[in-house]
């Protein structure tokens, strides 16, 4: 996907594929708001709805947020094993039963 300027519209497309598609936005408006400074490249994300509860992986610690007022209430360390490579360790899934 590539975004124009402005973000107006965008731009699909496939390897090996012969066309592509343009998609144009429908209704002006910018709901998304910046609550979270930190950098969360690589993190996933898991919702517990029961417990009205998201929840984020950082290299090596889950946090607990709040759905409503998105703070942080609790943190979950995570012990990884030392790397050996250039890569750094880091959590790669998260599953809820």
């Amino acid at each position: 996907m590539m975004f124009g300027k402005r973000v107006k519209f965008c731009l699909t497309y496939k390897t090996g594929q012969a066309g592509f598609d343009i998609y144009r936005r429908k209704y002006q408006h910018n709901f998304k708001v910046n609550v979270q400074n930190d950098n969360y490249e690589g993190s996933l994300g898991l919702e517990l709805q029961s417990m009205n509860t998201f929840l984020v992986t950082k290299r090596d610690s889950i946090q607990l947020y709040d759905n409503k007022t998105f703070q942080m209430f609790g943190q979950l360390p995570i012990i990884l094993f030392k790397s050996d490579t250039r890569e750094i360790t880091q959590v790669l899934g998260i599953q809820k039963c």
